[in-house]
């Protein structure tokens, strides 16, 4: 419920973030079988929340280990069906809560769910692929091993810029990985490495700096825009101190227009009523 709640909601609140969105390939995602969204990485927090927003089932999403820390996060973050994954930099003590995480993932997939993880393993704001981790390709296989038909999809959330709202975005779900391919899924280091070879060119063929279409979306950002402009104002100013140029910018803007944009609204009609 909390996150069907908050999937519709925040959906709402992304067509005054962004200026217009373009999505190819979404006819390779099935509707009734499991997908695992394998995905280029280059924006926090916000891939995975415009990727939960614009497909149609839930997308269980693999996120840094260190945002479940405390307790009452790491509830709320399972309830919009997040999951954590450690790095090496959090510590090897937690490298194996990875095996239960990954556990977790092929429960998901025997129930023909949805999971979305970032196969590089880190992110920055880059333009280009960054070498790829294995997680991926292990979990992809282990699943196809253990007899999960998993239909793992090479995708790409690509932005214009990343240093304010009114961003485009090219969204593209690339050709799914055959698991054809592959005549012995075992997760061995030869089948891991010819599984990242087909990833990565899925994903460089799902990468683009081609932003040159507009829609009705155009017209409605820069109306809204112009209607919320001392909120933007504001905003940006704050979490531009707040971020200091990390990737962090976009997510926590979005999170504070979440709340700021509706407060902003309430404050404007209730001037506009006793002034009238």
């Amino acid at each position: 419920m909390t996150y069907r709640i908050l999937k519709t909601y925040v959906g709402f609140i992304l067509k005054f973030f962004l200026k217009d969105v373009k999505v190819t390939g979404k006819q390779n995602i099935p509707k009734d079988k499991a997908v695992m969204f394998a995905s280029f990485h280059p924006n926090s927090f916000l891939d995975a929340i415009i990727l939960n927003c614009l497909v149609d089932r839930p997308v269980w999403s693999l996120a840094r280990g260190d945002a479940f820390k405390r307790p009452w996060v790491r509830d709320f973050l399972h309830k919009i069906c997040m999951m954590p994954i450690y790095r090496i930099s959090e510590g090897k003590e937690n490298l194996e809560k990875n095996d239960e995480t990954f556990d977790k993932c092929f429960k998901v997939f025997q129930d023909n769910g949805q999971v979305l993880i970032f196969s590089e393993g880190l992110c920055t704001n880059q333009t280009q692929l960054l070498p790829l981790k294995k997680g991926t390709a292990r979990l992809a296989l282990q699943t196809w091993y253990e007899g999960v038909d998993v239909v793992v999809i090479p995708t790409a959330v690509n932005y214009s810029q990343y240093t304010s709202i009114g961003k485009k975005i090219t969204i593209n779900f690339s050709t799914p990985i055959p698991k054809n391919d592959f005549e012995d899924t075992l997760p061995n280091g030869t089948n891991v490495v010819k599984f990242n070879k087909a990833l990565q060119s899925g994903l460089e063929q799902s990468i683009t700096r081609n932003f040159n279409f507009t829609s009705w979306r155009t017209v409605f950002f820069y109306l809204m825009y112009a209607l919320n402009f001392p909120v933007y104002s504001i905003v940006k100013t704050i979490v531009k101190s707040k971020t200091k140029g990390t990737v962090f910018f976009d997510s926590i803007y979005l999170g504070i227009l979440v709340v700021a944009l509706p407060l902003y609204w309430i404050l404007v009609a209730s001037l506009v009523y006793f002034l009238a």
